[in-house]
């Protein structure tokens, strides 16, 4: 059984290998999200599964703010994402805990389906498809720069399938945290290497 230690090593895993990918898409077709965007994250209905919030919450843990974090998640009246922020973050973007955001919010956009007829979609927003159809149609002709969605999310239910469960987005939070406070309750969690600063 692993411990909840290389479940998030394994999570940081298959984020690190998706990002890789990701950019190297971006850097050879030039798709980008807009500057300040952040339209896809105001979407009430996005759904994501607990164990892709594992690292977040495990930083949570580390920082002190874990069970603050749950409570603040919990009496959040909006059903935008928790860590969602209207104006720019001090990761220079819209998302408050970018390094930790889920598997959906690398994925969309950047990643493709696989038609009946076995071929790869590309899966993204109606200002790419508007704003920037060379680069997409640089990227249908190049099938192999694409990273395709369930190869990733198979991957993510291999780490613990039990977490894998599809949920709106602050509910999957609130059970990788309540996972990540059940592990610890009777264990010491020891001194994390290159422990990340609060934000």
């Amino acid at each position: 059984m692993k411990t909840i230690v290389q479940k998030v090593n394994a999570v940081k895993k298959v984020y690190a290998q998706l990002d890789k990918k990701i950019d190297s898409l971006q850097k050879q077709s030039g798709l980008h999200c807009p500057s300040g965007c952040g339209q896809c994250c105001k979407k009430a209905d996005i759904e994501c599964t607990p164990v892709e919030f594992l690292p977040m919450a495990l930083d949570w843990l580390d920082e002190g703010v874990l069970w603050e974090k749950y409570e603040d998640i919990k009496k959040q009246e909006s059903s935008l994402c928790f860590v969602y922020r209207p104006s720019v973050t001090s990761f220079g973007g819209l998302c408050n805990n970018y390094p930790n955001r889920g598997l959906i919010c690398r994925l969309f956009g950047y990643s493709a389906r696989v038609n009946k007829e076995g071929k790869k979609e590309m899966v993204t927003c109606k200002i790419l498809k508007e704003e920037q159809a060379p680069a997409l149609e640089f990227i249908a002709t190049h099938p192999k720069t694409m990273p395709v969605m369930t190869n990733y999310s198979s991957r993510m239910a291999s780490i613990d399938l039990q977490l894998n469960t599809h949920m709106p987005i602050n509910q999957a939070m609130l059970q990788a945290i309540e996972t990540v406070g059940a592990y610890y309750a009777y264990r010491r969690r020891r001194k994390p290497k290159n422990k990340r600063p609060p934000q």
